[in-house]
C-alpha cells in the first residue's frame, strides 16, 4: 500500500466498536468516489451533486465533493459518510449522503462558474440536470491519494485540486490561457460577506475566513452579498490561483501544487497481486462444461467484487469492472489456468455495470459517463479517468441503471439506460429524456443520440454482426412479460413499449421477439451473437439470450414471416455458479460468461467469472424452431429415434395471451376462449394471479425424411404471445432429447 492513509478507508479508524463493521464500511474504496450524493444546506436537505465525485483531502479523516456536471466545490469537511444506496446498503431510495455538520464551506446549487455574460443562473434546457453549455468535465488524474479535476470552463482548461491542512482547505486552480474574463463561485453563506480593499481576503458573518493567492480578486455576488466570487482576468499565461478557507482563525493557503508533475501518475495505491487457481471441470458426458475463474474475493482492501462488465485485453488477460465502481485485471487466461494473477487498477466510478476493450483501451459504463481508463506511468494502475462521453441525463432515482458497453463494426458504442421505478417496482419517478434507452455513442465520443426508447429495465444490450440492437427487458409497469427487444440498425431508433419513457421517438410499439414467463426468465441480462471462431456447438450468427434472474443462456430460435420477426428460446444446458448477465466469446473457441447476484435472481452465489466449453455430445436444443400454418416445425443437429418423433404424445403444447397496459406485469390469458371482460379489467388492475393457458392438442407428429425435422399439427393454430412446446425425445443414438421452446407467434407463413 502507499504510505499515505487511503482517504476513502471507510473510516475504519473512527467507527465505532458499538456494531460489527459491515462490508461497506470496510472496503477501502480509494481517494476518489464517484456517486450521487445527499447533503443539507441551510437547514434543507437537498442532492448535493448527481454526479458527484468525493475526494480525500490528505489527511485520512476530511473530504471534498465535486459536483462534475455544475463544475463547482460543493463543500469540504471533516467525516465521510452516512450509508445508503441499492449498491451499498440495498435500500431503495436512499442515497449516500454526507457527514458535513461541521463543513468548513459550502455552495449552493447551480453552476460552479459564470457564463459569458456574467450569469451563475442555471440555463441548461433542463435546470438542475445535465452539462453546462459553457463548461464542460473532462475527467481527473490520480497522483498517489491526489486527485485533479480537469475541465474547461469558457475554452480555458482548468486544473483543480485540493487539501487540508491545521483546519485550513486549500482549493488550487491553474487556469491556463484565457480569452475571457472568469468568474469562479468560492462560498455561500447565511450571512454576508466583508471583502478587504485588496480583494484578497474576505470574511462571512457566519465565521468563515477565505484568503486568496496568486492571480484574481474576491468580490461578494452583487446580487448577493452572502456569495463570494473570485474573477480571473483573460490573459495567455497560466494562471495559479489558491483558495484557502478556514473556521478556526486565519485562512493559508498551503504550498502550491507541482501540477505538471500530478498529471504523470503516482505512487500505485494497490501495489499487491493476487493469485487464484483456476478451477477446470472434468465433466465429459454433458455438452458443456463450466470451469470457474477464482476470484480474487480475500483482498487486502476487502473489495465487494460483484462483476457486472467484461471484456477481453488480449487472449491471456481481460478487463472486469463492478458494481461498487473497481476495476480488476485478470492474466492467465491462456494455457492450463494453474495460475490466475489478478490486479486492481481503478476504483471509485459510479455502479460500472459495463466494459468494453478497444484496441487495448479500456473503457467503463457507469451511471455518470463512459470513461476510458489510462494508465500514464506502466504500473498497471489507473493515472487518468479522461471523459470519454457524459452526455447521458441521470436523476437521482436508485434504478435507473447504466446497463452494459457494446461497440459495433463501426465503433459506436451502445448502453442500455433503465427507467427510475419507483421503490416496490411500480410506476415511476420524474422521467427525463435518457431514461430508457439505448444509448448510441459516436466512436470518437463526440455525438450521443437514442437509438431506442421505452425501456423499463433492460439488464444489458446486445449488437449483431449487422448492428442489430437487442435488450432484455422485465416484467413491469407496460411489460406484461419478461421480454427479448430487436431491432435492425437501419430501422432505428424505435419504441419498445414502456409508454413513459418513449420520449421523441416518433414510430409505434415495436414488439419483442419472444415474450417469456417469470419462470423461464425473470430478469434478462444482455445477449450474445455466436462468432465465427466460437466452438460451443452453435452456428456462427446465431443470438444468444442471457438471463440474471434465472441463472441461463438460451439460444434464440429467429423466425421472418414477411416483414414480421418472432422467435422462440430453448435453455442450453449450461450450469452456472451465478447469474448470467454477460458473455463473450474467447478467440480460444470458448464462450467465458460474468454474473453476480444484486436483485431477485436464483444465483447460488454472490459472483462469479466463468469459462464455458463445448465437449462435442449432443444438444438436446433444436437449432430451428418455426411457426407454420398447421402448428410448429422442430428441426435438431442430430437424427432422431422415429418411434417417439412421430408419437404425438411426446409433446405437451400450451399457449396462451398477455395483456399490455400501464399495470405491473399481466396475467395468462386463453387464446381459445377469450375474456374480453378479464382483459379490460387486466387493463385497470394488476392481473398476476390470473393463469389461463391452453391446453393444445397435438393432433399429429411427423419425422421428415431428413430423420432431423419434427413437424406437428396443433388443433386450431393460431397467433398467441406465448406458445410452449415441451418435448421429450431421444436420438437415433438412444441418448435423451428433452426440452422446452417458449415462443411468441404473431404470423404464420
Amino acid at each position: 500500500m502507499s504510505p499515505a492513509k487511503p482517504i476513502l478507508a471507510l473510516l475504519a479508524a473512527s467507527l465505532t466498536t458499538a456494531h460489527a463493521a459491515k462490508w461497506f464500511e470496510e472496503m477501502k474504496i480509494g481517494p476518489a468516489w464517484s456517486n450521487t450524493f445527499e447533503d443539507s444546506y441551510q437547514g434543507q436537505k437537498r442532492v448535493a451533486a448527481l454526479k458527484g465525485i468525493l475526494a480525500g483531502l490528505g489527511d485520512g479523516k476530511s473530504n471534498a465533493l465535486f459536483d462534475t456536471e455544475t463544475l463547482r466545490l460543493v463543500s469540504a469537511y471533516m467525516g465521510y459518510v452516512n450509508w445508503g444506496g441499492t449498491p451499498w446498503t440495498g435500500q431503495h431510495g436512499q442515497l449516500v449522503s454526507l457527514q458535513d455538520d461541521s463543513a468548513i464551506f459550502k455552495t449552493a446549487s447551480g453552476p460552479g462558474w459564470a457564463d459569458a455574460s456574467g450569469s451563475f443562473d442555471d440555463k441548461r434546457q433542463i435546470p438542475g440536470f445535465g452539462n453546462l453549455s459553457h463548461a464542460s468535465f473532462n475527467g481527473y488524474f490520480r497522483s498517489g491519494n491526489v486527485i485533479v479535476f480537469d475541465y474547461n470552463v469558457l475554452g480555458s482548461r482548468v486544473l483543480e485540486t485540493s487539501s487540508i491542512a491545521d483546519g485550513t482547505v486549500t482549493r488550487s486552480l491553474q487556469i491556463e490561457s484565457r480569452k475571457s474574463n472568469l468568474t469562479g463561485l468560492v462560498a455561500d453563506e447565511a450571512k454576508p460577506f466583508s471583502i478587504a480593499a485588496d480583494g484578497l481576503s474576505a470574511k462571512s458573518e457566519d465565521g468563515l475566513n477565505v484568503s486568496l493567492k496568486g492571480a484574481g480578486k474576491l468580490a461578494a455576488d452583487p446580487k448577493n452579498p452572502n456569495r463570494l466570487l473570485v474573477s480571473v482576468t483573460k490573459g495567455s499565461d497560466k494562471a495559479l490561483i489558491q483558495l484557502a478557507f478556514s473556521r478556526s482563525g486565519e485562512a493559508k493557503p498551503a504550498a502550491a501544487p507541482d501540477f505538471a508533475a500530478l498529471l504523470k501518475g503516482g505512487a500505485p495505491l494497490w501495489p499487491e497481486k493476487i493469485e487464484t487457481e483456476g478451477k477446470t471441470s472434468t465433466d465429459k458426458d454433458t455438452p458443456y462444461a463450466t470451469d470457474i475463474v477464482t476470484l480474487p474475493t480475500e483482498n487486502p482492501w476487502k473489495s465487494n467484487l460483484r462483476f457486472g462488465g467484461f471484456d477481453f485485453i488480449d487472449e491471456d488477460s481481460a478487463a472486469l469492472s463492478s458494481w461498487n465502481g473497481d476495476v480488476w485485471v485478470v492474466k492467465g487466461l491462456k494455457g492450463d489456468w494453474k495460475k490466475l494473477t489478478w490486479q486492481r487498477i481503478a476504483s471509485g466510478l459510479f455502479e460500472t455495470l459495463g466494459l468494453k476493450v478497444v484496441k487495448g483501451n479500456i473503457y467503463v459504463n457507469g451511471r455518470d459517463q463512459i470513461t476510458q481508463l489510462i494508465d500514464l506511468n506502466g504500473d498497471g494502475e489507473t493515472d487518468q479517468f479522461k471523459v470519454f462521453n457524459r452526455d447521458v441525463l441521470i436523476s437521482p432515482n436508485f434504478h435507473e441503471f447504466a446497463f452494459d458497453l457494446q461497440t459495433d463494426k463501426q465503433g459506436n458504442f451502445y448502453f442500455a439506460k433503465a427507467s427510475p421505478v419507483r421503490g416496490g417496482g411500480r410506476g415511476f419517478d420524474r422521467i427525463l429524456p435518457h431514461h430508457g434507452i439505448v444509448a448510441k455513442i459516436s466512436p470518437d465520443g463526440k455525438k450521443f443520440e437514442v437509438a431506442s426508447s421505452g425501456l423499463r429495465a433492460p439488464g444489458g444490450v446486445g449488437i449483431g454482426p449487422n448492428g442489430e440492437i437487442s435488450t432484455g427487458e422485465n416484467e413491469g409497469t407496460w411489460e406484461p412479460a419478461c421480454k427479448i427487444n430487436f431491432v435492425r440498425a437501419s430501422d432505428a431508433p424505435v419504441f419498445f413499449g414502456c409508454e413513459p419513457s418513449k420520449h421523441d421517438v416518433k414510430t409505434p410499439y415495436t414488439e419483442p421477439l419472444c415474450f417469456m414467463p417469470m419462470d423461464v426468465d425473470n430478469s434478462g441480462g444482455s445477449q450474445a451473437w455466436v462468432t465465427p471462431e466460437a466452438k460451443i456447438g452453435l452456428n456462427a450468427g446465431e443470438m444468444l439470450h442471457l438471463s440474471y434472474g434465472q441463472s441461463s443462456i438460451f439460444r434464440v430460435l429467429p423466425q421472418k414471416v414477411g416483414d414480421k420477426l418472432q422467435a422462440g428460446v430453448s435453455k442450453l444446458p449450461i450450469k452456472l455458479q451465478s447469474s448470467a448477465m454477460r458473455a463473450r466469446f474467447h478467440s480460444d473457441g470458448s464462450m467465458y460468461v460474468l454474473g453476480f447476484r444484486g436483485w431477485q435472481t436464483n444465483a447460488a452465489t454472490e459472483c462469479a467469472f466463468q469459462r464455458v466449453r463445448y465437449t462435442g455430445a449432443a444438444l438436446p436444443n433444436p437449432d430451428k424452431f418455426e411457426a407454420t400454418k398447421t402448428g410448429v416445425r422442430l428441426h435438431f443437429a442430430q437424427k432422431l429415434d422415429p418411434e417417439l418423433a412421430n408419437d404425438p404424445t411426446s409433446y405437451a403444447v400450451q399457449r396462451w395471451n398477455y395483456v399490455r397496459s400501464e399495470q405491473y406485469g399481466s396475467g395468462e390469458f386463453s387464446v381459445d376462449q377469450p375474456d374480453a371482460a378479464a382483459e379490460k379489467q387486466a387493463a385497470e388492475k394488476e392481473s398476476k394471479g390470473v393463469k389461463k393457458r391452453d391446453d393444445v392438442k397435438v393432433s399429429s407428429a411427423k419425422l421428415l425424411p431428413d430423420g432431423k425435422t419434427i413437424e406437428l399439427v396443433l388443433e386450431g393454430m393460431k397467433p398467441s404471445m406465448s406458445l410452449k412446446v415441451g418435448y421429450d425425445l431421444e436420438d437415433d443414438k438412444a441418448g435423451v432429447i428433452k426440452g422446452e421452446v417458449y415462443s411468441t407467434v404473431y404470423a404464420t407463413p
